[in-house]
């Protein structure tokens, strides 16, 4: 079988536009898949890694913001409830309280002098007496103006003080007398009297004690 010979070029023209077809084909199927990668490739190409990173980052912020509110308002009322249950269980007890409140009221009316002493102990009781003397070997040169306050410590010791007064008041002005103006000058002198006067005092009473004695003005010329 014989073949016709192509017009104007031959086999060989035929050949060669063949191939040039096969060349522009692989190259059109080329870029046909290049342009099907090129989306793919710009949208892996597109993530930034810092971008990622700071998202996840807000994203477990805002996790551990909603779990501190949720466990905040878990605590508040826990503590809510606790105050509740905590007055409730009070009320009771406040009820016996104003009972017995009530009932040691009535027993204080009877036993006055018990309450005091529960209280905070009996009130001190206090005894103002002022003297006026001239100091030994002065020859009137040097005297003592000298106001005195004594604490007792029960309303017996007051009464007896008040009925010993012008013992009392004897005592004290000759012992204030027998003193020299260098005796009375110093603080250890006047301490010294101070002890003196209360230990003679106590010698005396027998319902209680003298607990102190204050020189509330001492005055020496």
């Amino acid at each position: 079988m014989s073949l016709a010979p192509y017009p104007h070029g031959g086999w060989c023209d035929l050949a060669e536009e063949n191939a040039n077809n096969a060349e522009q084909e692989q190259q059109a199927a080329a870029e046909a898949d290049a342009v099907k990668k090129k989306p793919v490739e710009a949208a892996a190409g597109g993530l930034n890694p810092k971008l990622v990173l700071v998202v996840l980052a807000l994203n477990l912020l805002v996790l551990l913001v909603l779990s501190a509110i949720v466990w905040m308002g878990y605590k508040r009322q826990s503590s809510e409830m606790s105050l509740a249950q905590i007055a409730v269980s009070d009320k009771p007890a406040a009820g016996e309280h104003g009972a017995e409140g009530d009932h040691g009221g009535k027993a204080g009316d009877g036993h006055g002098g018990e309450g005091k002493e529960k209280s905070g102990g009996v009130d001190p009781h206090f005894i103002k007496e002022s003297f006026t003397v001239n100091l030994a070997d002065s020859r009137g040169a040097h005297f003592a103006k000298v106001d005195i306050e004594f604490e007792v410590d029960s309303d017996g010791a007051k009464d007896e003080m008040e009925r010993l007064r012008p013992k009392v008041r004897d005592f004290i002005t000759i012992v204030l007398s027998s003193k020299t103006y260098e005796q009375v000058e110093s603080v250890d002198g006047r301490d010294f009297l101070r002890e003196e006067i209360r230990n003679k005092i106590n010698g005396y009473l027998t319902r209680g004690q003298v607990k102190n004695v204050f020189f509330t003005q001492f005055i020496v010329q």
